[in-house]
């Protein structure tokens, strides 16, 4: 179990340059969209795991495998769940930062990792992690899928976009 945090303070909005011309009313909104989004690049609340050790971000794993059988047919069913029933359900969830899509053609892995900011994912783990159930069921009807499990983990950018 993850502890709650607090929320920090927000930023305002950078001043626009007393010498820029006024941007045409598009591309200003266009601008304000873009600063909504701009927290899934950089989530602003952080926990400390141990020593050296921080998180910005949780995930949500939903795994199984699946088999060879029938010209993989277990596997392109699992994709159907993934586009069908787990990117629907996930798209208006409030802070999602992604939604990743691991296979494993050695292990027979398929695995959906969906990661969200901490200052969301307590709310999310309050609504049973919505829509895990539908996913973990569609899984289970699968023939050929094994071994459906759901974790919950800290997962962070060592190097690139969104290291804080």
């Amino acid at each position: 179990h993850w502890p709650k945090l607090a929320r920090p303070p927000r930023r305002p909005p950078s001043p626009a340059p007393p010498s820029a011309a006024p941007a045409p009313a598009a591309r200003r909104a266009a601008m304000a969209m873009a600063g909504v989004d701009e927290w899934k690049k950089l989530p602003m609340c952080r926990m400390d795991l141990a020593e050296g050790v921080e998180t910005n971000t949780l995930a949500r794993e939903w795994r199984c495998k699946w088999s060879e059988d029938s010209g993989k047919r277990s596997l392109v069913q699992c994709q159907q769940v993934l586009e069908e029933v787990a990117v629907p359900g996930l798209r208006d969830t409030h802070g999602l930062v992604s939604v990743q899509r691991v296979v494993c053609g050695d292990c027979k892995d398929f695995k959906v990792i969906v990661k969200m900011g901490l200052d969301a994912f307590g709310d999310w783990a309050a609504l049973e992690f919505s829509p895990e159930a539908d996913v973990i069921g569609a899984l289970q009807s699968i023939e050929g899928v094994s071994k459906i499990e759901a974790q919950t983990y800290a997962i962070s950018p060592v190097l690139g976009p969104g290291r804080s």
